[in-house]
């Protein structure tokens, strides 16, 4: 067996967290836009708009897990949290729990001065082994919330606004 360690990904792994979430996408069917180039923009310059965690099997390096998320705030729940964009586990690895630590890695990885209450993420409806892992580790559905997104012509129309 090999053992497998968890860090904070760093600009020169672009390449490795793009074909990491690419291979995400294939899995679940979606379109993949990044870019290595859109990852460095995005989360490694000085404000950061993610942060990732890379898994990889020891030795050798090969990327079996990533977490993308980024921080969050709740007036309701007076705290900090984690909004988590992307997770993905390689199928060999799948089962084994790496999943469960990546999202516990990104809590410990949250700074120490933030008070954690919860995490966030959306999953698809057309992928049931995705919503029966979250269930068991204890995520709900809250039947007040609805997930929605502004973006195209509609996003630039409210960039517009003065």
């Amino acid at each position: 067996m090999y053992a497998i360690s968890i860090r904070r990904a760093e600009k020169a792994d672009a390449e490795k967290l793009n074909a990491a979430l690419m291979r995400l996408s294939e899995d679940i069917g979606d379109d993949h836009g990044a870019s290595a180039q859109d990852l460095i923009r995005h989360g490694f310059g000085p404000s950061p708009a993610f942060h990732a965690l890379l898994a990889e099997r020891d030795p050798g390096g090969e990327v079996l897990g990533v977490i993308v998320y980024s921080p969050v705030f709740s007036t309701v729940r007076a705290s900090a949290g984690l909004y988590v964009s992307d997770l993905w586990v390689s199928g060999e690895t799948r089962g084994s729990g790496l999943g469960k630590r990546l999202l516990s890695a990104a809590l410990a990885a949250a700074p120490k001065d933030w008070t954690v209450g919860f995490l966030k993420l959306a999953v698809y409806d057309d992928n049931p082994s995705a919503r029966a892992f979250y269930d068991r580790l204890g995520f709900s559905h809250d039947p007040n919330e609805t997930y929605l997104t502004l973006a195209g012509s509609a996003l630039d129309t409210l960039k517009e606004t003065p």
